[in-house]
């Protein structure tokens, strides 16, 4: 009796487990289960890939084109080569505020003197330098000075990068400060050294964004490695941050950043590009959850793997109020929904992805 029971039992967990398999490629076949980890491992991949290495390569080529601009109006300066220009810098201007989104790694590699800095000066400590640029650009165009490369390679972050350019771009360096576009361009055909501190500073641009490219594909300082190489394998000369983790540490404190330091109220105010470059933040915060069209492990395919529908929707929710706070241009809209935003690098994203940020974000959420 008691060797029927057990055979009975051993053929009904026969048939049990025969049941559950399909031996064709109909649909009641079982999918293997998604690895989490390996699934996680390609998306930091591609993150790099196909989101913070284009990025990179797309602010030295907008600063590149910037720097062409500026030598082809001083060459034959009018009405259409100033709006080229100008046209050039904003674009470069948006590209900075995608690539801010990663300020590690070159861009952050020296603790005295931060590559950054020389790029964007308020980002450092939120501190407006316009008057700074300003009465610099003045006194540059009124001395008698050598303006070569060597003198604007020696200047401070405080009177360099994007902001002073945009003082030279976009308004006289008269008391007035006008941004009259004839204006603007009558005091380029009557002070020529304007041109030498246009050109000398796009040049210094351009050699702090080759600086970051060569560093995340040549040579990071002094290693013979690129620092894509160095990241991806987790030989980090940070604090030994795992790569995800400094991932989304970067872009949550960029996001903090641009909130509490109200960076649209105060950024780009001469060419009054601002709320465009905000927007172009808020495209590669897509871009590095979602990833684009050569993308087949993305961060938001990792979390819904892993049943974590919920924080996307959260994270996309977020994502649509501050796109709707920059449409309507209101400031203080745009500083809750980045709020919100910045809670989801904090807490839903990393909490998804089972990643361990390792810092106190109580501050300031």
């Amino acid at each position: 009796m008691r060797f029927t029971i057990q055979f009975l039992s051993m053929l009904a967990t026969t048939m049990l487990v025969s049941g559950c398999v399909d031996g064709g490629s109909g649909s009641d076949a079982i999918e293997e289960p998604v690895n989490p980890a390996v699934t996680l491992e390609a998306a930091v991949q591609q993150v790099v890939d196909n989101a913070i290495v284009p990025s990179v390569q797309a602010f030295l080529a907008d600063t590149e084109e910037l720097h062409a601009a500026s030598t082809a109006f001083c060459a034959a300066p009018d009405e259409v080569m100033l709006s080229a220009m100008q046209n050039s810098w904003r674009a470069t201007f948006e590209q900075w505020f995608r690539l801010s989104m990663y300020n590690f790694g070159p861009l952050d590699d020296d603790i005295v003197f931060p590559p950054f800095t020389f790029i964007d000066s308020l980002r450092l400590r939120g501190t407006d330098y316009l008057e700074t640029v300003r009465s610099e650009n003045a006194t540059d165009i009124n001395s008698g000075r050598d303006l070569d490369d060597a003198y604007f390679a020696s200047k401070t972050f405080q009177r360099v990068g994007l902001l002073a350019l945009e003082s030279a771009i976009f308004e006289t360096s008269t008391p007035e400060h006008s941004s009259n576009p004839d204006e603007v361009l009558a005091e380029f055909a009557f002070q020529p050294r304007k041109c030498d501190v246009l050109q000398g500073l796009s040049g210094q641009l351009v050699e702090r964004a080759r600086y970051v490219e060569n560093g995340w594909l040549a040579a990071h300082r002094d290693s013979e490695l690129p620092y894509r190489t160095l990241f991806l394998d987790g030989q980090l000369d940070e604090d030994g941050t795992e790569p995800l983790s400094q991932i989304l540490i970067s872009a949550q404190g960029y996001l903090d950043y641009l909130q509490t330091r109200r960076v649209v109220a105060t950024a780009g105010q001469v060419s009054m590009h601002a709320w465009e470059a905000t927007t172009a933040t808020i495209d590669e915060v897509e871009l590095l959850l979602l990833g684009n069209q050569d993308t087949t492990d993305s961060l938001f395919d990792v979390m819904e793997a892993t049943g974590n529908q919920n924080a996307i929707a959260a994270v996309e929710d977020s994502i649509a109020q501050v796109r709707q706070a920059i449409a309507a241009r209101d400031l203080d809209m745009l500083e809750i929904s980045l709020g919100f935003l910045d809670g989801n690098f904090k807490r839903e994203i990393p909490d998804s992805l089972e990643v361990e940020l390792g810092i106190n974000f109580s501050d300031g959420d």
